[in-house]
């Protein structure tokens, strides 16, 4: 594979090699706070589908043509950038004895997924990218490394955050940090959960009425406990959000602008 990925479409056979990691979706029910994501390793890309070994947690005979978003990361290998490309698709086959060619000695169980359409891969979040403005009263907070001063969090999804730091802003578009985001909705009984992980700096915005600019943080590759984690979280406060209109709460205002 030669030059810098187009982040557009691209040929599944060009980008998805053998034993490649595959995030499989199946589910998100924000109501009932459900989320089906399923792990998997490729093990050939034919004119079949794409096959791969039995994924964790296991994928039934009984979900023989469900439909799913499946979803690996790439780095680019001349941009050095962290890509997740997917693809909507359906499960084929569950295979009890998949061999790649007749002389391998032993079998596995394996799933063959359908190929992209027409469109091919398209890059993705491969979650849902509902934002969250952030009160004061809900105590979710951010750090990141290397420090920026006072930090506040303006909002978040499961694909980055926006974040307001002083002026002028140290932080430049395509810098790379680590970040710590904490919330106070548990991840067990008395843990609050806290996620860790790399993002990218997208976007700096400043305003000369303001003392703080406005910084856009896109996640890069979370593991999956880290993506579980912020999606349990945008979960609770969404079905919060959604039980404060049936109450007619007015909402919440956002966390106020760090003083100059």
């Amino acid at each position: 594979m030669t030059g810098a990925l187009k982040r557009s479409h691209q040929s599944i056979d060009q980008v998805l090699q053998p034993q490649t990691r595959v995030d499989l979706i199946f589910d998100v029910d924000l109501i009932n706070d459900y989320i089906d994501v399923r792990s998997a390793w490729v093990q050939d890309v034919t004119s079949r589908g794409v096959i791969i070994n039995q994924a964790t947690p296991p994928i039934e005979k009984s979900m023989v043509g469900r439909s799913l978003e499946a979803t690996f990361v790439l780095r680019d290998p001349v941009e050095n950038d962290v890509i997740r490309w997917g693809w909507w698709c359906q499960v084929q086959e569950v295979l009890a004895r998949y061999k790649k060619t007749p002389q391998d000695t032993e079998a596995m169980p394996a799933v063959v997924l359908s190929l992209p359409g027409a469109g091919g891969l398209i890059e993705t979040n491969a979650r849902m990218d509902y934002r969250l403005s952030i009160s004061g009263e809900q105590k979710i907070s951010i750090q990141t490394h290397p420090s920026f001063g006072q930090v506040s969090l303006l909002d978040f999804s499961a694909g980055g955050v926006l974040i307001s730091v002083p002026r002028p802003p140290q932080a430049k578009i395509g810098m790379r940090l680590w970040f710590t985001l904490f919330f106070p909705v548990q991840a067990t009984p008395g843990k609050p959960t806290t996620i860790n992980g790399e993002a990218e700096v997208v976007r700096v915005t400043t305003n000369e009425r303001e003392a703080f600019a406005r910084v856009a943080l896109k996640f890069l590759d979370l593991d999956l406990n880290a993506v579980r984690s912020l999606q349990k979280a945008i979960n609770f406060y969404i079905l919060e959000e959604q039980r404060n209109r049936r109450n007619n709460v007015p909402p919440k205002s956002s966390n106020p602008a760090p003083k100059s």
